[in-house]
């Protein structure tokens, strides 16, 4: 009887996943290191109809998270992130020049899985950025990390006589390391696919740029090292399947290609990216 009481107890602890008798899911902790990454977070206060957004990079080291935020409309700047991590409860705080804003919530379990969403509730002395004291929720999704090759197009929209123009184009984007700053730094290749164009403002190159949440620039150069073009703002998804900027009626420009000669005045319009 001792010998099968012991089996079952080694076959308990490395089958620990499956679990074993009645043990309960497994839940995230402190050791999983989740919240280690790119964070989109969204406080929706009690008194406003507006909601705050934030943007930046966490890191945790055990029960401890520090990171830097691109704060919130009205506090423009860059802010700390610090908190604690104890069991699955999270506990945050947001330092917009002084005003301490105080979040708590609930890590999910089961530890990290695609796109970590945590949410809870938030409070905020007056002061820093805010003249009164406020209330709410708060929401945070983990944007994943950027890395791999894409394919896309570039859709021109200038009013020249190459409003039908499209350049396709090839190329890689890699995300630098997190350093728990308020972004990340983007860089990688680009290089013009398919039909041959009259004006060659993209024939191949290279690119850098920043990541902040979902938000993103990128800066294009040729093989010299001269900037070409600026895209921005572009938007890429939380998964990091796809990047986005739409040149719209209000005038919002997504990339420009500055004039060449005479018959190649320049050029601007839509990007679309894809991952892989």
């Amino acid at each position: 009887m001792l010998k099968s009481s012991t089996r079952f107890l080694l076959l308990c602890l490395v089958t620990v996943t499956f679990g074993c008798g009645n043990s309960s899911p497994p839940t995230a902790s402190a050791s999983d290191n989740i919240l280690s990454g790119n964070w989109e977070i969204t406080l929706q206060r009690h008194a406003h109809a507006e909601p705050l957004l934030f943007s930046g990079f966490m890191l945790q080291s055990g029960s401890a998270v520090t990171g830097s935020l691109i704060l919130g409309a009205g506090c423009d700047g860059v802010g700390s992130i610090g908190g604690t991590v104890t069991g699955q409860k999270l506990s945050l705080t947001i330092d917009e020049f002084g005003q301490e804003i105080s979040l708590t919530g609930t890590l999910p379990a089961g530890g990290a899985s695609g796109s970590t969403f945590i949410s809870g509730p938030f409070s905020a002395l007056a002061g820093g950025c805010a003249t009164y004291a406020s209330t709410g929720t708060w929401s945070a999704t983990q944007v994943a990390r950027v890395s791999g090759a894409f394919h896309g197009t570039l859709v021109s929209t200038a009013a020249s006589g190459n409003a039908s123009d499209t350049f396709n184009v090839t190329g890689s984007l890699t995300q630098g390391p997190n350093t728990g700053s308020s972004n990340a730094t983007l860089t990688g290749t680009i290089k013009a696919t398919g039909t041959s164009h009259f004006c060659p403002y993209l024939t191949s190159g290279t690119i850098n740029g920043l990541i902040s949440g979902t938000s993103v620039s990128l800066s294009l150069f040729d093989s010299t090292g001269s900037q070409i073009a600026q895209v921005a703002p572009a938007t890429i998804t939380t998964n990091a399947s796809s990047l986005t900027c739409s040149a719209g009626a209000s005038g919002n420009v997504c990339y420009s290609f500055p004039p060449i000669s005479n018959s190649c005045p320049g050029e601007q319009g839509s990007i679309q990216l894809t991952f892989p």
